[in-house]
């Protein structure tokens, strides 16, 4: 397994600023005075040190590894407890209090400030190292400053835009529009991509796999230009991704995406690299996994629960949708078992077995009973007496099979395997996006096919779709547009936040949270429905960071 081992340069500037705890706010993960910074900064061994710092940030000990369980505020998924689990029933427990709010805030932030350590010093008199690793590390820094502020602008709206180092007080600042914030990411990644290499000049050099490459770089870019609806410029930038510089592919097996021996593969475009036998590693596992019963995790808390809204989504083999109508649930112990009624126009489809024949990405990504993956999961882990019954989910059900690897986590809960930011199936389907929206279905739906037909999936194509289904959709914007949608939601769920990030940017999330509840898909009590803000599509500013700094203003919907 290549490993990306990342080391924080031993300077008194970034021991301040990583002794934080995660319950403290980004001012307090900065330090209060300039220190003697001056003087280190001078060759290519400190800034490597240095930009070390920053994806060290990114590790955060537990606090940007739970990002995924942002996917638990939407229908197709649920519980959460006090992280994303206000989220359940509704939006109604976010508050300027909310703990997730203020760890990602602060996360994100400390990521800012160790670039901007970097970036103010790099081009400074009196530096010394070659130009190429200037360039590479200059742009590192960069994309990794515009990954936070992507994070936090689309999260919480207008943010402060913190581009120099400053002293504490100079911190204290107001939040900048986001349209302001969204320019300098463009600009900034612009530059980025002219300096970074490409992923190929990684790949062979263990030292070098795992940092940001131009792929990255013009991904980020490309998907900034999908979230402003900017669709020419998505549709050059996402296209010399694929078609110019072809520097990745599919993953032929599905699942070597999230198990930690197959890592940075040639579909990975940037992920969060963490380590085995470390505490306080990648815990997002810990949250995710199955409770101990199963013998799947020995640390299991299982607060992502997949609804069977969401099972819903993965056709049959031959490429029939399926649906479940809700019958009853009744106690088994903490939980619930659940029974549904299942549909579906396939003449193999079987009742009895309403999760046989159908896509296989739906037994890579939900826990459900009888699955064949306990087979597979068990060659992988090298662990026997491996069940699954409703009764391990804390709620819906069904648990989240991605980047679960039992035992090989070694600390039990925090575990060696990356954290998959952006991958080549999301820019596929991001391009596929924008070849709708600009009217090119047909040329969308070789994109999407192209996702669908992964060696290890092998899904019908849009054209064969058609066929099965008797009706048109590849020349019909709307019907591409949804069934783009649910590919994203098929392909992407439970990974990043992705599912989350799209309901709202799509405007498709209150609807979707109205429509699930009143069609009382699990048989739990639905909420107020009609309380339902928009205003809540953005995060709290959250209240510790208002009472250290004042000029912060708070989004609307928000005390």
């Amino acid at each position: 397994m290549n490993k990306f081992k990342y080391t924080i340069a031993l300077v008194v500037l970034f021991m301040a600023m990583s002794q934080q705890s995660c319950k403290k706010g980004f001012l307090d993960s900065y330090p209060k005075n300039s220190l003697s910074a001056e003087t280190f900064y001078k060759t290519e061994a400190d800034f490597t040190n240095a930009v070390n710092g920053i994806y060290d940030a990114l590790q955060a000990d537990r606090e940007l590894s739970f990002f995924p369980m942002a996917d638990i505020a939407t229908p197709f998924a649920g519980f959460g407890e006090n992280r994303f689990g206000q989220y359940d029933n509704g939006i109604f427990g976010i508050n300027a209090g909310w703990t997730m709010g203020q760890t990602l805030w602060a996360a994100w932030y400390k990521v800012v400030f160790r670039a901007n350590v970097v970036l103010d010093r790099i081009d400074a008199d009196g530096v010394t190292m070659t130009a190429k690793a200037h360039d590479r590390l200059k742009g590192e820094a960069l994309f990794l400053r515009s990954l936070a502020y992507f994070y936090l602008t689309y999260l919480y709206g207008d943010v402060p835009l913190i581009l120099k180092e400053q002293k504490y007080e100079e911190a204290l600042v107001p939040r900048n529009p986001k349209a302001e914030i969204v320019a300098r990411l463009i600009a900034d990644l612009k530059q980025a991509e002219i300096l970074l290499p490409s992923v190929t000049e990684y790949r062979n050099t263990k030292p070098l796999l795992g940092r940001a490459s131009r792929g990255a770089a013009k991904s980020l870019l490309g998907k900034i230009y999908v979230y402003e609806k900017k669709w020419p410029e998505a549709e050059a930038k996402l296209n010399e991704v694929i078609n110019v510089d072809k520097d990745y592919d599919l993953e032929p097996k599905f699942l070597d995406l999230f198990w930690p021996s197959t890592e940075n593969g040639k579909e990975s475009i940037f992920e969060i690299q963490y380590h085995g036998g470390v505490k306080e590693g990648n815990s997002y596992v810990r949250f995710a996994a199955p409770n101990t019963l199963s013998q799947i995790s020995t640390a299991g808390f299982g607060y992502v629960t997949p609804t069977e809204s969401y099972t819903d989504l993965f056709e049959t083999t031959t490429g029939y949708t399926v649906s479940s109508t809700f019958v009853s649930r009744t106690a088994s112990g903490p939980a619930y078992r659940f029974k549904f009624n299942y549909q579906s126009a396939d003449p193999a489809f079987n009742q009895a077995q309403p999760y046989a024949n159908r896509d296989p990405r739906l037994a890579w990504t939900v826990w459900y009973e009888n699955t064949p993956y306990i087979a597979e999961f068990q060659s992988r882990a090298g662990q026997t007496g491996v069940k699954y019954l409703q009764e391990y989910s804390g709620d819906n059900g069904h648990n989240t099979v991605k980047y679960i690897i039992g035992k090989l986590d070694l600390t039990a809960g925090d575990s060696p395997g990356n954290m998959i930011v952006i991958r080549y199936a999301d820019v596929l389907l991001l391009y596929a996006e924008t070849l709708i929206e600009l009217n090119r279905t047909a040329d969308a739906a070789v994109y999407i096919n192209k996702v669908r037909q992964r060696p290890s999936v092998l899904m019908p194509t849009l054209q064969t779709l058609q066929t099965v289904r008797g009706e048109t959709i590849i020349s019909d914007q709307a019907k591409m547009r949804k069934f783009l949608r649910e590919e994203r939601y098929r392909e992407l769920a439970f990974e990043w936040g992705h599912m989350y990030m799209d309901q709202i940017r799509w405007d498709v999330f209150a609807d979707e949270m109205v429509k699930y509840w009143t069609a009382n898909k699990n048989g739990g009590t639905n909420p107020a429905l009609g309380t339902f803000d928009k205003r809540h599509y953005l995060w709290p500013i959250p209240a510790e960071e208002r009472t250290r700094n004042p000029q912060l203003s708070q989004n609307d919907g928000y005390n």
